[in-house]
């Protein structure tokens, strides 16, 4: 007969201590039970998942990753008739010493690289059960990933308080205006765009537009418009457009109104802005703009700049 490998031999001599050991400290007709999976959460739990041990039964860890051979802590580790650590498992028989009740920590380590690096149990001393075996399913760390999905979270709210604070330092009115380096020497113009004149509507649309004032000053234009919510439910602009002729679609900065329209009310104002060179703002344009969700629900033909 061919010598085994050495390396084969303390798996040999844990199987057949195993088979001498466990078959005759087990009742007749009590069952081993199911292996049971525990999943770790890296962590997240106080002193770890409670397993069952029983004197003179073997207890089987399966772990999914290497174990430090030395990496083991165990509480009254010479209580134990067996404490074997191989690759991936470990082997655990409680002696008599150890009365029903007890509670003893188990704390095991792994390589270097495997997440989450340790893992922590409560082994319960039972008198009549244990479990056989457990698979130990490692998680990524759920603080961890907390933490990391939270840190996310801080660097974003870090970045708007800095863009709301350089907002809050940007002087408003014509101080704004120069500090934008949106007014020049040739100031602000205007256009007043008469309705069926300066701009078309098509008939049917939710808002009637009443009255425009087209703007114009460095590098931005806008659109002013007096408008009435001819439906039924209360009106917002969300977005604009704005395209010349040609199919040229200008910037839209911001479409601004106070709130939303109520129907039937008096006249309110929504304001369209966009970017534009002087030679981009030539020409006539068609306005539309929309609510949430919708397709554009209102169009102005004509528009033009000054």
């Amino acid at each position: 007969m061919p010598a085994l490998p050495s390396a084969a031999l303390p798996l040999l001599v844990l199987l057949a201590g195993a088979t001498a050991v466990a078959q005759p400290s087990t009742p007749p007709g009590e069952a081993q039970g199911e292996p049971r999976t525990v999943e770790l959460l890296a962590g997240g739990q106080t002193g770890g998942p409670e397993l069952r041990i029983k004197t003179g039964l073997l207890t089987t860890l399966l772990f999914g990753a290497p174990l430090k051979l030395a990496g083991v802590e165990l509480d009254e580790r010479e209580f134990f008739s067996r404490v074997t650590v191989l690759e991936d498992m470990l082997v655990l028989m409680p002696s008599g010493a150890l009365g029903v009740g007890r509670r003893l920590r188990l704390k095991v380590r792994f390589v270097e690289g495997t997440v989450p690096a340790s893992a922590d149990f409560l082994l319960v001393v039972d008198s009549s059960r244990a479990e056989p075996q457990v698979n130990v399913d490692l998680r990524p760390p759920v603080p961890d990933a907390c933490w990391r999905e939270a840190e996310t979270e801080r660097v974003k709210t870090r970045q708007c308080q800095a863009e709301l604070e350089q907002v809050l330092k940007r002087p408003d009115g014509l101080t704004g205006l120069l500090a934008n380096r949106r007014l020049d020497e040739k100031g602000v113009a205007t256009r007043m765009l008469k309705r069926g004149t300066g701009f078309t509507q098509r008939p049917g649309e939710p808002l009637e537009v009443w009255k425009a004032t087209s703007y114009r000053a460095r590098g931005v234009v806008a659109v002013e418009l007096w408008v009435e919510n001819l439906s039924a439910q209360p009106w917002t602009a969300v977005g604009a457009a704005l395209v010349g002729e040609g199919g040229v679609r200008l910037k839209v900065l911001r479409v601004w109104l106070l709130e939303p329209i109520p129907p039937g009310s008096e006249r309110r104002r929504v304001v369209v802005e966009a970017e534009a060179a002087e030679i981009e703002a030539r020409g006539r344009f068609t306005l539309s703009f929309w609510q949430d969700g919708e397709p554009p629900s209102v169009s102005l033909e004509g528009v033009t700049f000054p």
